[in-house]
């Protein structure tokens, strides 16, 4: 198994992962609502493909990779585009999140009372000592 092709491999499997994430991340802006089932399709059909590349990267050992080729460089790209995914995937996840709550717990502002109503609160219940301020 040569570490060359297990790594360009997986670097050409993310950046086709990453390209799938884009096309969701578009879609969570745009129309605003779920992803398509097309779009979750093609995300499903990579998580075997994903799985046997983590695999195939686990069997490589040190003593194969050479030290005149481009494999330091190969998986120094691959380590960025998985920050990329990952990056995306969490944008990806708060967007799905603020799309699919409803119309009333997305327009919910928690600070609509103003300063002085909260003073006005806090003054009608007891003090350390059980007096009420006035």
């Amino acid at each position: 198994m040569e570490p060359r092709r297990v790594i360009l491999e997986h670097l050409n499997l993310c950046s086709s992962v990453y390209d799938i994430l884009l096309e969701e991340n578009s879609w969570l802006k745009t129309m605003k609502k779920a992803p398509s089932m097309e779009i979750l399709g093609k995300k499903q059909k990579f998580l075997p493909l994903l799985e046997s590349s983590l695999a195939d990267l686990k069997k490589l050992k040190p003593e194969f990779f050479s030290p005149f080729d481009d494999t330091k460089k190969l998986v120094s790209d691959s380590h960025s585009k998985l920050l990329q995914i990952f990056y995306l995937d969490r944008e990806n996840e708060d967007l799905l999140l603020k799309v699919t709550q409803s119309s009333e717990r997305q327009s919910f502002d928690r600070f609509t009372t103003p300063p002085n109503e909260i003073n006005e609160i806090h003054h009608r219940f007891p003090k350390d000592d059980g007096k009420f301020e006035q």
